[in-house]
C-alpha cells in the first residue's frame, strides 16, 4: 500500500519504530491500541488515503455492558448497536453486547473486570454506585471506557453519551404540570392554558411545573433498576388514592400496560395523566388510544452510534475531538404526532 520510505515516515512521526508501523500495516497484532492510534493519526496527517489504511488495521473488540433486554430501552440499544454494526466494522471496531444485573452491584464489578480483560474498550450502561465507579476506574487504567445513558463521572471514563438527564427530568415536569393544569383550571389535556415559570422541585425528587397535583412517582430506577409489570401495577393502586383529585404518573422503567389496567381498577381511566419513556410499539398503541399521555423518547440507535464515534474518535480511525459529554437529543410523542405502530422511527 505505502513505500518504504513513507512508513519510516510515519515511524518517525508517531516515535515508534519501523517495525510497530509495518505491524499494524500488515495486521501483524502485537501492537496495543495506543499505539496503533499513533500510526493512524499520523498516517492521516501525511495524507496517505485513509479508506486503504484503514483496511489493514486489526480490528478492536469492544465490549457493551447493558441490561437484559427484558426491558423495551435496552432491546432498542441493543438492536441499535446491531444496525451499527456495518459502521463499527469500517472503523475497525467489534461490538460485543454482554448483559449485567445491575441490581447486583458486586456480580457487576466482578463482570465488568472480567469481561474488560478480553476486549480493547469498554461501553457500560450502569448506576452511577462508588463500588461500580471503582471498578471503571482500574478498567480505565488499561482500555478506554465510555458510559451511556447514566454518567458515572468518577470512573475515569474518556466520555459520556446520553441525554443531559437533569434536563430531561425537568422536561418531563414540565410536561406534566402543563397536562394537569393549574389549581381550579383547565386540566388534562390543555397543556396551553397552564401557566409558564420555572419548575419547582416535588418533595419526591422529580421536577413538575405549576400545577394543582404532584405527580407519583411510580419509577424513577434509571439504569440501576428492575421492575416487572406486577411491580409496577401494585405501585400503581397503592399511589394513585394518596393524589390529589387528577393524579400523574411518570413512568421511566417497563410495566406500562400493567399501570393502565391498575388505573382501570381504581376507575381513573381518563383522569390520570401518565408520561413514560421510549416509544416502543405496544407503547404507540397505547399513545394513540390516548392511554398514555406523551413519551419522551431518546433514540437509543442514535445513542449507540455516538458511542461508536467516540470510539473511532480516540482511536484515530475517524477525525474529530471527544468531548466529555455527548448528549444526545430526545424527542416527545404525543397522541397528535405518534406514528402507527408498525412504523419505522
Amino acid at each position: 500500500m505505502a513505500k518504504k520510505t513513507t512508513l519510516i515516515h510515519i515511524a518517525e512521526a508517531a516515535g515508534v519504530s519501523i517495525a510497530t508501523v509495518d505491524r499494524v500495516v500488515n495486521r501483524r497484532g502485537g501492537v496495543s491500541p495506543g499505539a496503533e492510534a499513533k500510526v493512524l493519526e499520523w498516517a492521516r496527517r501525511l495524507g496517505l488515503d485513509r479508506g486503504s489504511f484503514r483496511a489493514h488495521v486489526r480490528t478492536l473488540r469492544v465490549a457493551v455492558m447493558m441490561q437484559p433486554p427484558a426491558n423495551p430501552f435496552f432491546q432498542g440499544l441493543g438492536k441499535g448497536f446491531s444496525d451499527n454494526s456495518a459502521f463499527a466494522a469500517d472503523l475497525g471496531l467489534a461490538c460485543f453486547v454482554h448483559h449485567i444485573d445491575a441490581a447486583d452491584v458486586p456480580a457487576t464489578a466482578s463482570k465488568l473486570k472480567r469481561i474488560a480483560e478480553s476486549h480493547d474498550a469498554l461501553i457500560v450502561v450502569c448506576p452511577n454506585e462508588p463500588r461500580l465507579a471503582e471498578s471503571l476506574r482500574s478498567i480505565s487504567a488499561r482500555i478506554p471506557v465510555v458510559t451511556m445513558i447514566t454518567d458515572v463521572s468518577d470512573s475515569g471514563r474518556i466520555a459520556y453519551v446520553g441525554p443531559d438527564n437533569r434536563q430531561l427530568g425537568r422536561v418531563a415536569g414540565e410536561l406534566m404540570g402543563r397536562f394537569l393544569g393549574p389549581p381550579g383550571g383547565a386540566g388534562r389535556g390543555r397543556p396551553r392554558n397552564a401557566p409558564h415559570g420555572r419548575p419547582r422541585r416535588a418533595r419526591n425528587g422529580i421536577p413538575v411545573g405549576p400545577s394543582r397535583a404532584v405527580p407519583a412517582m411510580l419509577d424513577h430506577g434509571g439504569a440501576g433498576k428492575r421492575r416487572g409489570p406486577e411491580a409496577c401495577r401494585q405501585r400503581g393502586l397503592r399511589c394513585i388514592p394518596e393524589q390529589p383529585r387528577d393524579p400523574g404518573i411518570y413512568n421511566v422503567s417497563a410495566g406500562n400496560l400493567a399501570i393502565a389496567n391498575a388505573i382501570r381498577a381504581l376507575g381513573h381511566e381518563g383522569r390520570t395523566v401518565i408520561i413514560t419513556h421510549e416509544i416502543t410499539p405496544d407503547r404507540r398503541r397505547l399513545l394513540r388510544d390516548g392511554v398514555l399521555d406523551a413519551i419522551i423518547d431518546q433514540n437509543p440507535r442514535m445513542e449507540a452510534l455516538r458511542a461508536i464515534e467516540v470510539l473511532g474518535r480516540y482511536f484515530k480511525r475517524i477525525d474529530g475531538e471527544i468531548q466529555a459529554s455527548e448528549y444526545t437529543p430526545f424527542h416527545i410523542f404525543i397522541r397528535e404526532n405518534c406514528p402507527p405502530p408498525e412504523a419505522a422511527i
